[in-house]
């Protein structure tokens, strides 16, 4: 059995997105210029090690390999044969680039969807300086731009993403950050691929987000914490289900549901 999971705001949560949770009440996981900046739940690090002997944790991320480094609570405690990252760019093998995975995503996006440039292209008629604070292109496949959300010119949005749907390319609002990714590059894609190549036949897997949609689709049993991009778009689901919790105890109640159903499997 694999554990996929993703891991901002579903395993680890920052000051901001971890809800009613008293910060003393969690553990460090990141650290990030010298302070402390993710943080898990001391039952959720529990329940995560129970479940680690019960199946393959792989964490999957829209992170780039240098970012989920950071996060030294699940990478040095856990210590993950497999990783995903770069929305499923990359995958990880003890910390190494998969170059076989590493080939066939970027080999499909080029056939496949417009060049990274065009996408630059379409975005700069709409950006400015007003909402748009950073603009970076991870790991040669996708963007990733932080914005101001209360200055977002939604209509402007609306007519890109129709844009961007026509060149092979998706959009994802989560928190502070806008991603665009081409719809080659894809979780559940690569959880396809390592589950192919551990030879497993279940998938457990949760996310909160929009960009964790095929990850969850692609899995066995699949839930997602209420508070996320994708419990705020569907009202219910026929294949995820939702948490009650919010914030960082909906990494404790997801928890839970995989284990209850794994020690019954």
């Amino acid at each position: 059995m694999i554990f996929a999971s993703d891991l901002d705001q579903t395993l680890i949560y920052s000051v901001r997105s971890k809800g009613e949770t008293a910060i003393e009440d969690m553990v460090p996981v990141e650290l990030y210029e010298g302070r402390h900046i993710s943080y898990m739940t001391k039952p959720a690090i529990q329940k995560l090690q129970e479940l680690t002997g019960l199946a393959r944790f792989v964490p999957v991320t829209t992170r780039i390999p240098e970012q989920f480094n950071r996060i030294f609570g699940i990478k040095e405690q856990f210590r993950p044969e497999y990783v995903i990252v770069s929305n499923g760019g990359t995958v990880l093998v003890n910390g190494q680039i998969d170059r076989e995975w590493h080939s066939l995503v970027r080999e499909a996006v080029k056939r496949h969807c417009a060049e990274s440039s065009a996408i630059a292209d379409l975005f700069a008629k709409i950006s400015s300086s007003h909402w748009v604070k950073s603009n970076d292109l991870c790991d040669e496949l996708f963007y990733s731009i932080v914005v101001d959300r209360e200055n977002l010119p939604h209509e402007s949005l609306e007519e890109l993403k129709l844009q961007l749907a026509s060149h092979g390319w998706s959009y994802s609002l989560q928190g502070r950050k806008i991603y665009l990714v081409p719809e080659k590059v894809s979780k559940g894609a690569a959880i396809q691929y390592v589950k192919e190549k551990l030879e497993s036949t279940f998938v457990y897997a949760a996310g909160d987000s929009l960009l964790d949609e095929s990850l969850l689709l692609a899995a066995d049993y699949a839930i997602s914490p209420v508070h996320g991009e994708l419990g705020r778009f569907y009202s219910e689901h026929p294949h995820i289900q939702f948490t009650k919790a919010k914030g960082a105890l909906a990494s404790e109640e997801l928890l839970d549901s995989i284990l209850e159903h794994a020690r019954r499997s």
